[in-house]
């Protein structure tokens, strides 16, 4: 991003002209400042109680003896800035990461966000750089999210690193109940030098358009995404509020052509094309009391099915004799290899369930929200239990903690996951 970080210092540096104003016995409004600077500031420790059985942790510590636990120590600083000038508004927002883990440690620096935005008029803008886009209408997964990276269905409210594009925004309303409002944003995504390498190859120029409506007060939009090494995608999703309390969305994904890789209880690597089709259905529902849920239910179209994912767990057990028996690493660095596309997905299943309830003050307790969130298998029948709570003793600092339970049998998503139990506690301060 060098030639972004140079206009954000040129415009850093652009002063603002000062304008003469008329003697005016009236009190003027506080006048509006160019640069606005904000952050948040996180110290988070994390505990796994480790599954010492399960497939995950035989590939990833067979070779070592981590114990029954693990603990991480994870503080990290975000930073943003915005300074408007006219029609042009530039945004920079940094995240910056230090990561103890046992005897390792690790630090890195990125760039979520970083962009110059121009709005020549009311229904026009036009933006280019580095930018965090939120298509898609779920809370805990996007399958029409395609200019999205994906979400953390444990976390699904961090912030997320955005992709380096050149778009616009047109917007035209209208007036009467039915069509209300029009919006187009067209996008290119190209891959060059460390931009947006997850995308393609270098050269690549990957294209993106979303059309938006508001349609007798529900938000409809249509979406596209494809390019040279990106199978053409094609999305809708929906937003309506049934009643004022009641909310329900939805999500359709169409994906053509996609490359899918799946290994046999032998080692063996099948590769295929196939369409995907995904789609999520959700409502979100707060009472009288306080108390919110958001339900939600989500097909993976580039999931695995059940016989899929019982050959990827009998290949694991297969690998993990085998270096029992010879002590070989490579069997295992092999197995690594080969499972990499299932665990490189956050739910590498078909169909899932998600519940989160959380209440609002409970017992007259102020600024304390406690909540459970349940996110289940539907074919496997496992699932993950995940109590929480937020506190807000004073303004701009936040407490948080959480546990969470990954509950299955052998051979299921999250009996096999590496933690029986993940405890989890972190301070947030905003200024």
């Amino acid at each position: 991003m060098p030639a972004l970080v140079q206009v954000l210092g040129l415009a850093l540096a652009w002063p603002g002209l000062a304008q003469a104003e008329e003697l005016d016995l009236s009190i003027p409004e506080a006048e509006k400042k160019p640069l606005e600077l904000h952050g948040m500031l996180e110290m988070r420790y994390v505990n796994h109680q480790l599954r010492q059985d399960s497939a995950l942790y035989r590939l990833k510590y067979y070779n070592q003896n981590p114990g029954a636990y693990t603990e991480e120590w994870r503080p990290q600083l975000e930073l943003k800035a915005d300074y408007r000038q006219g029609i042009a508004h530039l945004h920079l927002h940094t995240h910056h990461e230090y990561r103890e883990f046992q005897t390792e440690h690790e630090s890195f620096s990125r760039v979520y966000e970083g962009y110059l935005s121009l709005k020549p008029s009311a229904g026009v803008t036009i933006e280019a750089g580095k930018k965090s886009y939120s298509w898609g209408k779920g809370y805990a997964w996007n399958p029409a999210g395609f200019v999205n990276r994906p979400k953390d269905p444990d976390d699904p409210e961090l912030n997320l690193e955005g992709y380096t594009a050149l778009g616009a925004d047109f917007i035209k309303s209208f007036g009467g109940q039915g069509l209300q409002t029009v919006a187009f944003t067209p996008l290119f995504l190209p891959v060059f030098n460390n931009e947006n390498t997850e995308l393609g190859q270098t050269g690549d120029l990957n294209r993106a358009a979303k059309l938006y409506l508001l349609l007798y007060d529900t938000d409809l939009d249509l979406m596209y995404y494809g390019g040279p090494n990106q199978p053409d995608s094609f999305g809708l999703d929906f937003s309506k509020n049934l009643l004022e309390n009641l909310e329900v969305h939805g999500e359709l994904a169409y994906v053509k052509d996609a490359r899918k890789q799946s290994v046999g209880s032998g080692g063996g690597v099948n590769i295929e094309r196939e369409n995907q089709l995904s789609y999520l259905l959700g409502l979100r529902y707060l009472t009288a009391q306080d108390t919110t849920y958001i339900l939600e239910y989500y097909h993976n179209g580039a999931g695995y099915d059940g016989g899929q994912v019982d050959g990827f767990f009998a290949f694991q057990e297969m690998a993990w004799r085998q270096w029992l028996k010879t002590q070989n690493p490579l069997v295992m660095q092999q197995a690594d290899a080969k499972t990499r596309s299932y665990y490189r997905q956050k739910n590498y299943g078909q169909d899932y369930l998600y519940l989160k309830v959380s209440q609002k003050e409970p017992w007259d307790i102020l600024y304390l929200t406690p909540y459970a969130a349940l996110m289940a298998n539907l074919e496997d029948l496992s699932f993950s239990l995940a109590p929480g709570a937020s506190y807000q003793p004073v303004t701009n600092l936040e407490l948080n903690t959480r546990l969470i339970f990954p509950l299955g049998g052998a051979g299921t998503e999250f009996g096999e996951k590496l933690d029986d139990l993940r405890a989890e506690f972190w301070v947030r301060w905003y200024f």
